[in-house]
């Protein structure tokens, strides 16, 4: 897995809340990249080598694989600190794991967490560092999602806060987006059972209406990259489960983007189904050392 530069997201988030708009603001959206990995944890590239000892990483997948077997994403999900593993034995593990389908960056104030999806669907690899670049953390989770992404999200504020009479007066759904969004923030309830999309593609809406959306809502920490269905990008804004869904074609322009009120989008999570397929897998390749 190769390093990446951290995106550029500005230190000083917009509150959720703020709505002043000046004739100076424009749009703006934290920067997100087309593409992510995770830390670097080891540069070296696993060759393949019979006379290699892979016993600790067949003993720790091994541990892995146990504990999937009956696995099911309405538990916990299960976390496995990636440690006693040689430079060979942490090269291959790098390898196997490979990069799937979905990545994500929570850059925190202290810290940024990076998380890589493997080639085994719902099998993530996490990874925390300091602003010195120094790895605080390395494990690998299984589940429908980290657990950290949803976490850290609910500590951001739960209110949608806004005055009708301070927005621009060329606005044109703004105020009864903004006021939809307050009630289902509000109704919002248990983990992934309730979604509310707002599709901005189909709704008529000015340069003024996203800006005071934007406002309003704040800017996140976090920027979760999806190909599984097609390039989907989301970042989080500065509430809680209220959530940037955009979407973009091969040639990377927009065709579609909504705003989603649910703990997670489904379009970054792994479904059973998908768990349970990267259990046969990884049984199969742990089989092979």
């Amino acid at each position: 897995m190769s390093s990446i530069p951290i995106p550029p997201i500005p230190a000083n988030f917009l509150g959720a809340g703020s709505q002043t708009i000046s004739e100076e603001d424009k749009l703006e959206y934290m920067e997100m990249p087309t593409e992510m990995s995770t830390f670097d944890v080891n540069s070296k590239i696993y060759e393949w080598d019979e006379s290699q000892d892979l016993s600790q990483c067949k003993e720790f997948l091994e541990r892995i694989h146990f504990q999937m077997l009956n696995y099911k994403i309405d538990n916990p999900n299960l976390s496995f600190v990636v440690h006693g593993l040689d430079e060979n034995n942490l090269a291959y593990l790098n390898t196997l794991l490979g990069e799937g389908e979905v990545s994500a960056i929570i850059n925190q104030k202290e810290q940024i967490v990076n998380i890589q999806e493997s080639i085994f669907t719902g099998v993530w690899r996490i990874t925390i560092i300091d602003n010195d670049n120094n790895l605080v953390s390395d494990c690998i989770e299984v589940g429908d999602i980290p657990e950290a992404i949803v976490m850290l999200n609910q500590k951001n504020s739960s209110k949608v806060i806004f005055n009708s009479a301070l927005l621009p007066e060329n606005v044109i759904n703004a105020p009864a987006i903004l006021t939809e969004l307050k009630e289902k923030r509000e109704e919002h309830g248990n983990l992934k059972t309730s979604l509310e999309a707002i599709n901005l593609t189909l709704l008529p809406h000015t340069e003024d209406d996203l800006i005071s959306i934007n406002n309003v809502l704040g800017l996140g920490d976090t920027v979760i990259l999806s190909r599984g269905y097609g390039n989907c990008r989301i970042t989080s804004t500065g509430v809680s489960a209220i959530w940037w869904v955009k979407y973009f074609n091969s040639t990377d322009n927009e065709i579609l983007s909504t705003i989603e009120v649910v703990d997670i989008p489904i379009v970054a999570c792994a479904a059973q189904e998908d768990i349970e397929s990267s259990t046969e897998r990884l049984k199969e390749f742990t089989d092979e050392l």
